[in-house]
């Protein structure tokens, strides 16, 4: 929230309301943050349970989250973004720009941190060995053992902290909320393994632990990264097929002159020339010339369509030939493409009852793991 005055005062975020005919105003925010079935049940409940929101739905794959407002009267974006910064999740107005830049930029520092993992996995566990070969009766002397420990601890260290970074932000921004998500437990688990292991070098103990600390982080980038490849693969389906429309047009202003304009400036009567080779950039009405259009992408069909004057063509069609004279019908967010964009993407969003049983499982895990580790180092303690 902006600070003004001394005062914490909520941002003004109306102007980025979604007002469409015959359904309520939405909301649509870039979360940031959010990687579980955990993250995306708390922001959805909490999101839901605000005043004057009707529902709340976040895509975890785009990172954005969808909210229902009952009325314009009644909704509040910034209570809503004040929410989410509350539990943890900056957000931010939804801007496809904005959200491939985060993924790249996630990507890249997955690549980064799992490269470190993986040299800090290899060359710990260089010194390591020696270590364990003491299991097949070939001892190694005490000050050898913790020279090697040392080592250990000195290649271990840097590079688990340096890789663990994206786990230890997201556990520190959950609990400064006042929650816990999954990378709570990991943080706890990798800094609680390489405080035990320096202390049991320290008192010149036989086990040490560094490596199992950063080789864990090693295989848990694997995944993220994995995942991340899924999500920036799924997020590719909507966003190709808005890529059709282009991203301008040919209009004829009021003296019939031709100029290209944003597609997202192109309004409802617009004068639009489309030539050959060409895709309608909004539902338009032919207002004169002839030709065929490539419909194959919005209903399948590879034949040829023949277009002629007071026909209407659909956005996304591809003109095969003749130029046409059209008017704009809808503007580009309330074209055809546009709708099966959106039906792409709340079909990413539904969710199967497995997956509803899932984030409620997910909900319960971290306190009842903490829980039962906590009454289990109680109990060891006082036996």
């Amino acid at each position: 929230m902006a600070l003004i005055y001394g005062l914490d005062v909520a941002p003004d975020l109306t102007a980025f309301l979604k007002r469409r005919p015959g359904q309520p105003p939405t909301l649509e925010l870039l979360v940031k943050g959010a990687r579980c079935a955990a993250c995306l049940g708390k922001i959805e409940r909490e999101t839901a349970a605000l005043p004057g929101v009707a529902a709340a739905r976040l895509n975890l794959t785009t990172g954005k989250l969808t909210v229902a407002f009952h009325g314009v009267s009644t909704a509040n974006p910034g209570a809503v973004v004040a929410k989410l910064e509350a539990l943890g999740y900056p957000a931010t107005p939804f801007d496809p720009g904005q959200a491939a830049e985060a993924m790249d930029r996630e990507g890249r520092r997955l690549i980064l941190c799992l490269a470190v993992a993986a040299f800090g996995a290899m060359n710990t566990m260089m010194f390591s060995v020696p270590l364990w070969a003491g299991l097949f009766g070939q001892e190694l002397g005490p000050a050898t053992r913790v020279v090697m420990q040392w080592w250990c601890a000195l290649v271990a260290t840097p590079c688990a902290l340096y890789a663990g970074r994206p786990f230890f932000e997201s556990a520190w921004r959950s609990l400064r909320a006042g929650r816990a998500n999954m990378d709570v437990p990991i943080s706890v688990g990798v800094l609680l393994t390489l405080a035990i292991s320096f202390s049991e070098t320290l008192l010149r103990g036989r086990d040490a632990y560094f490596d199992a600390a950063v080789s864990l982080l090693f295989l848990l980038l694997i995944g993220r990264w994995l995942d991340h490849q899924l999500r920036l693969r799924a997020r590719s389906a909507a966003a190709d097929l808005l890529a059709l429309q282009g991203a301008s047009a040919a209009v004829l202003d009021a003296s019939g002159v031709e100029r290209r304009k944003p597609l997202a400036e192109v309004a409802v009567g617009d004068v639009l020339i489309v030539r050959p080779g060409d895709r309608i950039p909004v539902d338009s009405l032919v207002e004169s010339g002839s030709g065929e259009l490539d419909n194959a992408l919005l209903t399948g069909e590879t034949a040829p369509f023949p277009l002629r004057p007071g026909q209407v063509c659909r956005a996304g069609a591809l003109n095969l030939s003749g130029v046409l004279r059209l008017q704009a019908l809808a503007r580009s967010d309330d074209s055809a493409v546009a709708a099966i964009a959106r039906l792409v993407e709340a079909g990413a969003q539904s969710k199967s009852k497995y997956v509803r049983l899932a984030d409620r499982a997910a909900a319960i895990y971290v306190p009842v793991v903490h829980t039962a580790a906590l009454l289990t180092f109680a109990g060891g303690w006082i036996l």
